[in-house]
């Protein structure tokens, strides 16, 4: 496969998809997403698949552990291998992001194994962060940690404990009061917008950090992604992407319109007329936002003058509704009916 003519095709259909699109991407986007299929079988028989094994892998914009990070996934998580080099691995997420992990950080599969890893019973950690041990037993060795959003294989309940397996076939033992099963989780989630401001609030004092969107650490589109995520909808990565999920919410006359679960974008103008979209934040009602910057999570307001303040609400630029667009081509897909997870 040659790898760079490819991702310079995709790259130009995106780019000629949303070249109306006042909000455009970047050319890093554009580098770093493809569209991806909705399930696992839509041409790609023979091709490898990779399943995270770690709680939390951290994908990188090159082959090198000095990279930038530009995102991340959880255990259980399905990705399209792309290419491998020098033991790393260009993947590609079910979003569509493009970047290198180490190829340590993988169980490397075929579309047979992916297929039987989603087959599987699973269950998904609800818990900040859950040890996943030698023995059903508080305090034994430490296998393996897991954090919210993790997926793992569930093989037997002892009490209080699961047994479970791991994507690269190790086991341990979880507390059941830390995880749920998967299938039932995603099928219960239906949010409302008090439901998307009550999971992002689960994130309050999580430290930022580029390209994180776990809750070891999150950027402010990953923030917003991880907590759609949590509630059943996958978004795209990047804040310029996400700027074109869901349906426009009009705030040309201000903030009466917004509801709680929208998404506030920051910007600034090009030379070109577009605008660059450099800050997202989760509107959680009464002229409040919670968004990931200036070191943590942390709420803030929009309406000048309140103490909590934030500076930067001058640059908003643009928002957009999420609920009620989902799976009506507007960029926001359910996860239980998304062919990577299910």
């Amino acid at each position: 496969m040659d790898v760079k003519k490819y991702l310079l095709i995709v790259a130009a259909v995106i780019a000629l998809a949303g070249c109306s699109q006042k909000y455009a991407v970047t050319s890093g986007d554009l580098a770093r997403t493809m569209p991806m299929p909705r399930s696992l079988g839509d041409g790609r028989d023979g091709d490898d698949f990779g399943i995270c094994a770690v709680s939390v892998m951290n994908i990188r914009e090159e082959p090198k552990y000095e990279a930038e990070m530009g995102t991340q996934m959880l255990m259980g998580s399905i990705c399209w291998i792309i290419e491998q080099k020098d033991g790393w691995a260009m993947i590609s997420t079910p979003e569509g992001y493009i970047a290198w992990v180490n190829e340590k950080s993988l169980q490397i599969t075929d579309s047979n194994g992916a297929i039987a890893w989603k087959a599987a019973p699973r269950l998904i950690v609800t818990a900040h962060y859950t040890p996943l041990l030698s023995q059903p037993k508080a305090g034994s060795e430490i296998v393996r940690d897991a954090v919210r959003g993790c997926i793992i294989q569930k093989l037997s309940r002892k009490g209080n404990w699961y047994q479970v397996r791991m994507p690269d076939g190790v086991e341990a033992y979880v507390a059941a009061r830390d995880v749920a099963d998967c299938r039932e989780y995603f099928e219960r989630q239906h949010p409302a917008g008090a439901d998307i401001v009550a999971d992002a609030k689960l994130y309050m004092g999580i430290p930022y950090l580029w390209g994180g969107s776990s809750i070891k650490g999150v950027d402010c589109s990953g923030l917003s992604q991880r907590v759609y995520m949590d509630c059943g909808i996958l978004l795209p990565r990047n804040a310029s992407q996400q700027a074109r999920s869901g349906d426009e919410v009009d705030i040309s006359g201000g903030w009466d319109l917004l509801q709680p679960g929208d998404l506030l974008f920051f910007g600034r103008p090009r030379d070109d007329g577009t605008m660059r979209i450099y800050h997202i934040a989760i509107y959680i009602g009464d002229g409040q936002i919670i968004h990931s910057a200036a070191g943590k999570v942390h709420t803030a307001s929009i309406i000048p003058g309140r103490a909590n303040y934030y500076s930067g609400c001058s640059n908003i630029v643009a928002a957009r509704r999420i609920l009620g667009g989902v799976d009506k081509e507007k960029a926001a897909w359910s996860i239980i009916t998304n062919g990577w997870y299910f």
